[in-house]
């Protein structure tokens, strides 16, 4: 086969578990090729980016990773791209240590995939770091336990690569044609969607908004500004339209009574700041310049820009907000978690409490991603916090730090300890490849908030309120942050905070391994505030009464998610403000493959009416419905995106047609006229755990609440059939049940 040319956003794209079948079909991938190279570039890249060159096995059947490990190309790819960044830091290249990394000259070898996953023999890359400014990888081959390879030898005889010079420049030249016109040219099928309830495709007015709204929308918008308020309701509700609204009127009141005033809208990322100021422009205002939509480390960039990207100091930042902030740090944990248990875990193990040495010991995946997560927690909100950084008696200040009842379980010496001691890695870590977290950045922006230089300078920078959207999803560490940016310090913080019950923060980063964690990024949302004023918002605006109904059903289906009591709310005050719409269907296959063609053929029914979804529950079958996206795009009938990760959201938040198909968890902010659910596992199997059942009528959950109008939601019985769920509510008038093909 060709050698196959990429780059690291690329094979990130791929890593996500994006089917081979489906990257013609793909908005962000673009394939190119000459006589003698084969090109897989993203949206994004340009001229400049570093490259990634495969030489390919010939006569392989796998595109992308050598075929013997086709059935872990997630996790190769994963480390390909991880392998390529690192590269290109300035620098020493220095791997982890359970890589078992062996370098000659410019030539690297370590292990294609983490160990234990899969079944396959030890397998190791032999890769060459180019010496030049653009830091090229060439992945050459791999090697087996059963087919050694040394780099001298290799290095001797290694063939040549073709030149990619010119054939690179076309390639790009291409993309750029290609994402072009992607996006200023319609699909061949181009539905427009009837306009969402909240959508900025509406065009009204704020005053037309301010009648349309529920009287308990208004009653939030037009409450006084004496005190901090929770505004809390589920997805459909209205609460980020709401608390928009809520920002909008005080920047009126004050142009009335002529006096200055500044507004900041806090996000935890930067696809939810842009919906909020497009929402913001749509209303007919002209230039609303007294307020900011950001998200909170853009606040940190515009206050404190040496925190972020000090050119003198060469550090960069891993993530471009918390969200994808977040996701990188837990991988560098893991990366330090997993080294350190392979490592020196056996001088330490003694000394710490049983609960903990369980934790450490366990081969359970999940419960190590659960302990990443409490150790960001700890990390970031804790240890950095408190400005603790490595070094001659630093530790003992961590271990003299007042514990609360949010924080990690920690009851020995030992504990902190051997805590400390993986912080201090992490740190070594990040600060050999020159790279430096949101989290440090934060915490280093908390240190020059509490100043008396920022104290007088917040009189003009601060804010005169705060609102922020999707509050549950801020550590303690960032909301310790949102306390300091009022402009007033007289009085408590008026701060203004979205919550959605339904939305663990852990579980939207580590899924079920949610379950295992012991701390809480929900640390007390009050402290700091005074008196603290609740609203509910009781009426959706979303979905019909139908789709609610079966909502509320789904939801007694599994206990709240175990946020503390702040976050509880009762579902059966909920009503919808739509029209009745038709019943909610569950479609039963035979097999596998039947449930795909019923798939088909209701997205060929109900593609006419709007945009749709399509919503796959269980991630560990993204690969069929993957490529059945692509047979359905590839069909010219309609125009099919794919959503592989978070990243992907902001490309189709506001394309009104066309079919979103994607793993149930990324859709959540979304919403479609039409929603179908698929890939439901066998939640009847007694192998299936109380937490995996949990997870999974949460996912359910999730997926229907992004309908606004039709829900078909499709089982199979190679898969197990239909749920109990599903067959209560078939049972109780809630779902109309439909006999799917037989084949």
């Amino acid at each position: 086969m060709k050698p196959l040319v990429t780059t690291i956003a690329a094979l990130s794209e791929l890593a996500t578990g994006l089917s081979p079948d489906a990257v013609s079909s793909s908005e962000v991938l673009f394939e190119f090729e000459t006589e003698e190279l084969y090109f897989l570039l993203a949206a994004d890249d340009d001229e400049s980016s570093q490259r990634v060159i495969v030489m390919r096995d010939e006569n392989s059947a796998e595109q992308f990773v050598p075929e013997h490990l086709s059935a872990m190309r997630r996790d190769v790819l994963s480390r390909m791209a991880n392998f390529a960044e690192r590269a290109r830091t300035p620098g020493p290249l220095s791997l982890p240590r359970q890589w078992y990394q062996y370098k000659h000259n410019n030539f690297i070898a370590f292990r294609a995939v983490p160990r234990g996953v899969g079944d396959a023999k030890i397998t190791r890359w032999i890769a060459e770091v180019s010496s030049g400014g653009r830091v090229d990888i060439i992945f050459w081959k791999t090697t087996t336990s059963d087919n050694k390879s040394t780099l001298e030898a290799f290095e001797s005889r290694r063939p040549n690569v073709p030149d990619i010079e010119s054939p690179w420049l076309q390639a790009m030249a291409a993309a750029r044609e290609s994402f072009s016109q992607a996006r200023s040219q319609p699909s061949d099928v181009e539905i427009r969607l009837t306009a969402l309830e909240h959508s900025t495709t509406k065009g009204w007015t704020y005053e037309q908004w301010l009648e349309a709204v529920s009287k308990e929308q208004r009653d939030f918008i037009q409450v006084d500004t004496d005190k901090s308020i929770r505004l809390r309701g589920p997805a459909g509700s209205g609460k980020t339209l709401a608390l928009t609204m809520k920002a909008i009127r005080e920047i009126l009141s004050a142009r009335e009574e002529g006096r200055s005033i500044r507004v900041l809208v806090a996000t935890h990322s930067w696809a939810l700041a842009a919906q909020i100021s497009d929402s913001i422009d749509s209303m007919g205002l002209g230039i609303v310049d007294e307020i900011e939509v950001f998200p909170l480390l853009e606040i940190a960039k515009l206050i404190s820009p040496q925190y972020v990207q000090d050119a003198s100091s060469g550090f960069s930042l891993i993530g471009e907000d918390s969200l994808s902030g977040k996701q990188a740090q837990l991988d560098e944990i893991q990366e330090v978690l997993d080294d350190f248990i392979a490592g020196d875990w056996i001088t330490y193990r003694e000394s710490v409490s049983e609960s903990l040495r369980t934790r450490l010991d366990s081969d359970s995946e999940d419960e190590r991603r659960a302990l990443a997560w409490d150790l960001l927690i700890e990390f970031g909100s804790v240890i950095g916090a408190a400005a603790i950084f490595p070094g001659a008696g630093s530790d003992l200040r961590y271990f003299l730090l007042p514990r609360a009842s949010w924080m990690l379980p920690l009851s020995e010496r030992g504990d902190l300890r051997v805590i400390f001691e993986m912080y201090t890695r992490y740190w070594a870590s990040l600060d050999k490849r020159s790279l430096t977290t949101t989290d440090q950045v934060l915490a280093d922006f908390l240190i020059h908030l509490s100043t008396n230089n920022w104290n007088r300078a917040r009189r003009v920078d601060g804010y005169d309120l705060v609102f922020v959207d999707e509050f549950h999803l801020f550590s303690p560490l960032e909301r310790q942050v949102l306390h300091y940016l009022t402009r007033d310090t007289s009085v408590y913080p008026r701060i203004f905070m979205a919550v959605d019950p339904r939305q663990s923060p852990s579980e939207a980063f580590i899924g079920l391994a949610a379950d295992g964690t012991l701390s809480s990024s929900g640390a007390p949302a009050d402290d700091d505030l005074g008196d603290v004023a609740n609203f509910e918002l009781t009426t959706v605006h979303r979905f019909t009464p139908q789709i609610l109904e079966l909502i509320k059903h789904v939801h007694r289906e599994f206990p709240t998610l175990d946020l503390g009591q702040e976050w509880d709310i009762d579902f059966a005050q909920l009503e919808s403000s739509q029209a009745d719409g038709p019943l909610p269907r569950v479609v039963a296959a035979a097999s596998r493959s039947g449930e795909e063609d019923d798939i088909a053929r209701v997205v060929h029914e109900l593609y006419p009416l709007g945009r749709m979804a399509l919503a796959v529950v269980d991630s560990r079958h993204w690969g069929r419905y993957s490529r059945l996206a692509s047979l359905l795009g590839r069909s010219g009938k309609f125009h099919v995106s794919t959503v592989t990760g978070r990243s992907d959201i902001d490309g189709v938040g506001y394309r009104r047609r066309g079919l979103i198909v994607g793993p149930a968890e990324y859709l959540a902010g979304l919403q479609f006229e039409s929603v179908l659910v698929a890939g439901i596992p066998d939640m009847n199997s007694s192998a299936l755990g109380a937490n995996e059942r949990t997870r999974y009528l949460s996912l359910l959950y999730l997926a229907l609440s992004r309908a606004q109008g039709k829900v078909r939601v499709f089982v199979n019985e190679d898969d197990g059939g239909m749920p109990q769920v599903l067959l209560r509510a078939v049972a109780n008038g809630l779902m109309e049940a439909e006999e799917g093909s037989r084949v």
